[in-house]
């Protein structure tokens, strides 16, 4: 897995805030809740394309949470 660095600016008091929260949510590091974050929003865009998706099918006979297993199946094959 290649890694590319990322660099932000934010001031002295919010930063200690971030730190002093970061202990609290029990994340141990910036880079750890970082990620996290970065992957909650991704999975977050994901599971609303394929809710974009969904919205747009009419089909007859196949109910909501029938097709939200059929999306959930197809993403665990891609993964």
């Amino acid at each position: 897995m290649t890694e590319t660095q990322v660099i932000f600016r934010v001031d002295d008091r919010m930063l200690r805030s971030l730190d002093r929260f970061l202990k609290i949510s029990g994340f141990r590091t910036r880079n750890e809740w970082f990620r996290s974050k970065v992957r909650e929003f991704l999975e977050d865009m994901e599971r609303g394309k394929a809710l974009k998706a969904v919205k747009k099918l009419t089909v007859k006979g196949v109910t909501e949470e029938e097709i939200l297993r059929m999306v959930k199946d197809w993403r665990k094959r891609e993964h």
